[in-house]
């Protein structure tokens, strides 16, 4: 058979398929007399075919309403009863019988039919309520939204059935047929596509050419007209008849004729089956994809939850094999908020093992800029409210859209009870093709968790592909031809098997009943892989463990690099709600404040807002309309939640240091603080702006305690720390405090900065810039940056600018530079202060450009073929090359709050408060500022951003400088308030030197909880004071108690604890004083 024949044949089947498909309903009566009620309006009339009224409220956010009432009518008696609705929008509807909700669920354009009962009663009173609002499933509006149907059907459930049956069949034709006969290439791997294409299409012929279907002109247009299966037939005409006869019902005998038919269609299948068996087998679970801020804002997100698992529950009523997943802790408390009665079925299906909660986090976070201890609790809080919900810890993390993830998530994941890991994202890979999707996944510290991908092409229908599958030929043999992992030596005797996801999703509906009833023929069809309905939890413990691949480090999406820039000002409140949160934990914890459960709120407000479209700067305006406030509000509650454990007390203030190791003193006071001493010495001050900066770093402020400042009405001399010297020089402004030297030139950059302890140059010929680069990508515009946006038309911020000296010492020296760069303001300030180790730099913009990347560029005198930078609780090696495709991929990276080049015995790190976009390329290390796409929203990154980022040149590389702590000094700074400061005793850090991630009260109230990593790749043995408390034991992230490591030891009130390279330990220390 040739490719046009096989073509031709179809066409034809296809075109028997139209018409049978005008028989699918035996009648239907349009549903008259609607009332459609704006917010805040009255209610007015509405007809199918009619627009909706316009007015103030009609096309806002808020949703309107449609309601209907009907009575079936006696020739309705015993008939079973379908709504057909498209009421213009997304929408809910609420069906009831008597007073009973027959159907609950969503209406979008793949769910249109809500079936209501299987045999209607005369004299029933149906009820419809429709909240809808006038968009599409992705948020896009509808100009004119009609109630465009409005239908009451009675369908005919033995033309329905085989019309379904043998459209699939007729979609397997295609998919076995052409896949065999285009180029020659064979999608069921067997060679013999083709003929059994042919096989089909000889059934099919055979099926519909014994139906003997009726073809008299009475009422056959009109069926073909009014019941909606005729518009093949009917589109296009000039005109149609005005008056048609109303369409009759199918006969008993041809509803038996087209039962008999679809009997005769399975059993030739059947026949087929034995000669052509199925080809792999695929594990299919149900799933609907739900961004909870993208191109709709959260709000809208809560209804899109209540249509879409409506629709789920209804489905799960009608297909008892039906098995669905969903993810995200979040979305099930609105659940169990705004549908209480939808949150009791799926609690019972939940139960029965059909309705599987997964993923076990908060949502399905960015996995690249969210912090290690944000991940952390997103494993606490999502696992913590599935157990106590549904008494369940979810074993697989569900993260199948989430752009890139760090290298510590198997060791969180592994802590947090999750023991597999499912992504569809890599294969969005641009330059290289992940080799991978059956494989082990190494982390950072060596632990190893189970990970799975599938790769659907798609094509059954347009916007279904990948985690959006549709159960259909061409998406299911697809899928189990590109899935690599079937090759794996690990099955030994058990028969491959591939995780297949189904369902509408990205903007929720989910599975559709046309699915389900596909999934009924296709679960063993001749040719195509087997199916079976599954948990994930289940199809992953049948995963081999052993001869699998192994992936180290982190997996990098070659694709949507400029989402760790996008919405900088997200990026920048997303660090200070992390780091005030930590800062707060810390200080309740240890001054005894009951703040957890608030503190709880806090973060979990924080984790919604790390969603891999929120964080990532890819949703529209109206979702950073919530997300900025909100953010901004966490950061403050946090900090006064911190400020709160200060008491009153006269001539007083306090000093905390939030960290584990002694800090030196540097604090910004009110002006009117005074004179001031700690342990009667008095201590050295500077009027700067913004108040009196305290400063000197010979006074050290306790680890994880406090220091405590008096006012004294003796002005008495303090010692001086090496003085700040800020001059001019040859048309420069030089700051210079005896450690490092730095010049800024008359057109504003930084044109020097020597290491005078070194001896040497940190900087190469051209310097510390801000650089404007083009950034317009081909496609996904939030998304990506253009691969070649350093190659041309670059500019560098060198022109006409104002250079003032702001501070000049004794203690801090300041220079500011401001600037107007085409339609923007940008004013960046250099800051040294006596005794410090690194240049600090602030830049304050009013950015008004679209299509332009910001870069703050260092070209750093080093030289190396390997940067490091951070990432969540730990760090990873970079490229300074690119050499290869893969490190060519790499132009622009994550890194948190530090970025790396070093040679042996020297090096400089790049610190920063608040971005993520990173690019080196030889000695070139560069940090994103901020962008201006213009999709999905057109004012991104508009406005007031403010970045603190500093060089730190040092000696040896940048675990001997203590990079990290460094960057962790620059984010989260010593607090000063007035008033006492009474703190426990905190537990001391001694050994090899470990970061903090957390310290803060545990979940049951009854303790504190320590959570410390090993930041820089080394082996050894630490330690912690326990002075004050009545013992300590290891827990995981979810603080279920964990066996002792071999070699921890208690001696004398010190715990040692041998450490493995960037492991990550968390203690619960049991408090002396708790009853």
């Amino acid at each position: 058979m040739t490719l046009s024949r096989l073509e031709r044949r179809l066409r034809e089947l296809e075109g028997h398929l139209g018409r049978l498909g005008a028989w699918r309903d035996d009648r239907a009566v349009t549903l008259p007399d609607w009332t459609f009620q704006a917010p805040g309006r009255p209610g007015v009339s509405l007809q199918e075919g009619q627009p909706w009224p316009e007015g103030p409220g009609t096309l806002q956010d808020q949703p309107v309403r449609l309601r209907c009432d009907w009575t079936v009518t006696p020739d309705w008696e015993g008939l079973p009863l379908e709504l057909l609705l498209d009421v213009g929008g997304e929408a809910l509807l609420t069906a009831s019988l008597d007073g009973e909700v027959a159907y609950r669920g969503g209406l979008n354009p793949y769910h249109r039919r809500a079936p209501l009962t299987p045999s209607a009663r005369a004299g029933q009173r149906l009820s419809i309520e429709i909240e809808a609002v006038p968009r599409g499933l992705f948020g896009s509006p509808v100009p004119r939204p009609h109630l465009e149907r409005a239908r009451v059907c009675a369908p005919q459930p033995q033309v329905g059935a085989l019309l379904d049956d043998l459209t699939v069949t007729a979609a397997a034709v295609r998919t076995l047929g052409r896949g065999a006969l285009e180029g020659g290439h064979d999608l069921a791997g067997q060679g013999y596509g083709a003929e059994i294409a042919a096989r089909l299409l000889n059934l099919t012929d055979e099926v519909v050419g014994a139906l003997a279907w009726p073809s008299g002109a009475t009422g056959h247009l009109a069926r073909l007209h009014d019941m909606g299966g005729g518009e093949a037939f009917t589109q296009g005409i000039w005109s149609l008849p005005r008056e048609l006869p109303a369409a009759a019902p199918l006969s008993p005998e041809l509803a038996a004729r087209a039962d008999e038919a679809r009997t005769r269609l399975r059993a030739g299948l059947a026949h087929l089956r034995a000669e052509y068996p199925p080809r792999g087998q695929l594990a299919l679970t149900g799933h609907a994809h739900l961004d909870l801020g993208w191109l709709w804002p959260v709000h809208e997100t809560r209804r899109k939850g209540v249509r879409t698992l409506n629709t789920v529950a209804e489905l799960m009523d009608r297909y008892p094999d039906f098995t669905f997943n969903q993810s995200s802790a979040q979305l099930y408390a609105w659940i169990e908020q705004d549908d209480p009665e939808l949150f009791k079925k799926i609690t019972r299906r939940v139960a029965e093992g059909r309705f599987e909660p997964v993923g076990g986090m908060w949502v399905e976070p960015d996995c690249q800029m969210s912090g290690g201890e944000a991940l952390a609790r997103h494993l606490l809080y999502g696992q913590g409210y599935f157990r106590e919900k549904f008494g369940r810890t979810c074993e697989v993390a569900w993260l199948p859209d989430t752009f890139g993830f760090t290298p510590a998530l198997p060791q969180l994941l592994a802590q947090g009870g999750v023991t597999g890991f499912f992504t569809t994202k890599l294969n969005w890979n641009e330059e290289t093709r992940f080799p991978h999707d059956l494989f082990l996944w190494e982390g950072l510290d060596g632990t190893r968790i189970p990970a799975h991908s599938l790769n659907n092409p798609g094509g059954s229908r347009p916007g279904l592909g990948g985690y959006n599958g549709d159960i259909q030929p061409s998406d299911l043999l697809g899928t189990w031809k590109n899935f690599s992992g079937k090759a794996a030596p690990g099955w030994n005797e058990q028969a491959p098997v591939s995780l297949f996801t189904f369902g509408y999703g990205d903007g929720g509906g989910g599975p559709s009943a046309p699915m389900l009833e596909a999934y009924d023929l296709l679960r063993d069809f001749p040719g195509l892989p087997a199916l079976h309905m599954t948990r994930v939890d289940d199809l992953f413990r049948q995963l081999p463990q052993e001869g699998l691949p192994v992936w180290a480090g982190e997996l990098y999406l070659q694709l949507h690099r400029g989402t760790l820039t996008s919405q900088a000002r997200v990026k920048h409140l997303n660090r200070q709600a992390e780091h005030r949160l930590l800062e707060a934990e810390a200080l309740c914890a240890l001054s005894g404040a009951q703040a957890q459960p608030e503190l709880a709120e806090l973060w979990k407000t924080t984790l919604l807002n790390q969603f891999h479209d929120i964080l990532p700067g890819s949703s529209i305006h109206e979702v950073y309309g919530d997300t900025v406030p909100e953010l901004e509000g966490v950061a403050a509650r946090a900090a006064e939640l911190a400020r709160s454990c200060w008491t009153p007390e006269a001539d007083t203030w306090t000093v905390a240091n939030p960290l584990p190791w002694p800090r030196p003193l540097s604090v910004l006071l009110p002006d009117d603080a005074g004179h001031l001493t700690a342990d009667d010495a008095p201590l050295p001050a500077q009027a700067v702006e913004g108040g009196l900066l305290v400063h000197a770093p010979e006074v050290l402020v306790p680890a994880l305690g406090t220091l405590t400042l008096r006012r004294s009405d003796v002005a008495t001399p303090a010692p001086l720390p090496t003085p700040v010297e800020v001059r001019q020089d040859a048309g420069s402004t030089v700051l210079d405090n005896g450690l490092l030297r730095a010049e800024i030139g008359g057109d504003g950059t930084l044109r020097r900065l020597s290491d005078l302890r070194a001896g040497r140059e940190v900087l190469g010929p051209q310097g510390h810039v801000l650089r404007a680069y083009p950034d317009l990508p081909y496609a996904w515009d939030a998304w990506d940056v253009a691969r070649d946006v350093g190659a041309a038309h670059t500019e560098v911020l060198d022109g006409p600018c104002t250079v003032r000296v702001v501070e000049d010492g004794p203690l801090r020296g300041t220079v500011e530079v401001t600037r107007t760069w085409r339609e923007s303001r940008v004013t960046q300030t250099f800051r040294l202060c006596a005794g410090m180790e690194r240049l600090e730099v602030t830049l304050d913009l009013d950015w008004q450009e679209r299509h332009t990347l910001l870069r703050a560029e260092s070209d750093l005198n080093v030289r190396t073929h390997e940067a490091w930078a951070e990432t969540a609780l730990g760090a990873q090696p970079r490229p300074t090359h690119r050499n290869t495709p893969d490190d060519a991929a790499h132009f622009e990276i994550s890194a948190h709050r530090w970025m790396d080049l070093s040679e042996p015995g020297y090096g400089v790190s790049l610190l920063n408060g608040g971005r993520y976009g990173h690019s080196v390329r030889g000695g070139l290390l560069a940090l994103s500022v901020v962008r201006g796409p213009m999709w999905p929203d057109p004012q991104a990154d508009l406005g007031a951003h403010h970045l603190t980022y500093a060089l730190y040149p040092h000696a040896g590389d940048w675990r001997a400088a203590r990079t990290p702590a460094q960057a962790l000094d620059l984010n989260s700074p010593l607090l000063a308030h007035a008033g006492h400061l009474a703190l426990r005793p905190a537990p001391q850090l001694g050994g090899l030197p470990l970061m903090p991630s957390a310290l803060k009260r545990s979940e049951d109230g009854r303790g504190l909880i320590l959570r410390v990593y090993e930041p820089a790749g080394q082996r050894g043995e630490a330690t912690v004071d326990l002075a004050g408390y009545a013992g300590a034991r290891r827990v995981n992230l979810l603080e279920d108690a964990l066996p002792g490591e071999p070699g921890d030891r208690l001696e004398g009130g010190v715990l040692h604890l041998q450490v493995r390279p960037f492991e990550v330990i968390s203690l619960r220390l049991e408090l002396e004083d708790t009853p």
